[in-house]
C-alpha cells in the first residue's frame, strides 16, 4: 500500500503543475460582409445620378433599403448560422452595409446563403426591435408585416405626381410571399483563427428595372402578384465579388 501511494504522489504533483488534459477549444474567426449597391455594375449614387434601364427608362433612385436575414456560411466540413440574424441595409447609411459575423469555425467555406426579406414567423410576431423596429419605416401592419425591399425614385416616364415611383415589396402569405432565399458560391473564403475575412456582396438593381416599364409599373405598395414578381427581379441582382 505504501508503494502504491508513493507512486501516485508524483502523478498528482505533475497534474497540479501542468493541469489535467482538457479538450482543445475550437478555433474561430470573423467574416465581414460588405454590401455594395450598384446599377449596371457601377456604384449606386442616390438622388443625383441619372440611370438608364435596359427598357430605355431614364431614372433617379432616391431610396434603397432591404432586409438580409438568416445568414449562413456552408463548407465541406464546416457550417455557420448567425443567430438573431436580421440586417437592414440602407444604401444611404454606410454603417448598415457592414455585416460582421463572429465566432465562425475555422475552415474553407464554399457558399453564402441568406434571405432577402423576413420570414413568415417574423412577420406574425408583431412589431419587434433592433433592425426590425417599426420606426425605421419598413413595417406596414400586423396583417401585412414587413416591407422586405423599398425602392423609391423618379422618372419622366412615370405619369405620377412628381414623376415618382415607389416599390414597397412585401407580403408573407401564400400565394404571393416575397421573401427570397439566395445561395451564392464562394471561391476563396477561408476563415482563420482570430482573423477577419472579407466578403464583398454586390446587389445590382438594374436587373429589376430591366424587367419593367415605369410608365405602367410605378406604384407597388401592397402584397400581391406584382410585388412577388419584383422580389424575383431584385433577387437576381445579388453576386459575390
Amino acid at each position: 500500500m505504501k508503494w502504491m501511494m508513493a507512486g501516485a504522489v508524483p502523478g498528482i504533483v505533475l497534474a497540479a503543475l501542468y493541469g489535467f488534459p482538457t479538450r482543445p477549444e475550437k478555433s474561430s474567426g470573423t467574416v465581414e460582409i460588405t454590401v455594395l449597391p450598384q446599377f449596371s455594375g457601377m456604384p449606386l449614387e442616390l438622388s443625383d445620378q441619372l440611370y438608364r434601364s435596359a427598357t430605355s427608362d431614364s431614372l433617379y433612385i432616391d431610396i434603397l433599403r432591404f432586409y438580409l436575414s438568416a445568414v449562413q456560411l456552408q463548407g465541406a466540413t464546416s457550417a455557420y448560422s448567425e443567430q438573431e440574424s436580421y440586417h437592414l441595409v440602407d444604401a444611404e447609411e454606410d454603417g448598415s452595409r457592414k455585416i460582421v459575423l463572429k465566432d465562425i469555425p475555422t475552415g474553407r467555406y464554399t457558399a453564402l446563403e441568406f434571405n432577402v426579406g423576413t420570414d413568415s414567423l417574423t412577420n406574425v410576431s408583431g412589431a419587434l426591435g433592433g433592425a426590425l423596429d417599426p420606426t425605421l419605416g419598413m413595417y406596414w401592419a400586423w396583417n401585412t408585416g414587413y416591407i422586405n425591399v423599398k425602392i423609391e425614385g423618379r422618372s419622366e416616364a412615370c405619369p405620377t405626381r412628381h414623376n415618382a415611383f415607389e416599390f414597397h415589396i412585401g407580403g408573407y402569405l401564400s400565394p404571393h410571399p416575397t421573401v427570397r432565399r439566395v445561395r451564392l458560391p464562394l471561391k476563396t473564403v477561408v476563415v482563420r483563427k482570430n482573423k477577419t475575412t472579407s466578403i464583398w456582396l454586390k446587389v445590382d438593381v438594374a436587373p429589376l428595372f430591366g424587367q419593367i416599364k415605369l410608365a405602367s409599373t410605378n406604384q407597388v405598395m401592397i402584397p400581391g402578384e406584382t410585388a412577388a414578381r419584383l422580389a424575383d427581379y431584385f433577387q437576381a441582382g445579388f453576386e459575390v465579388e
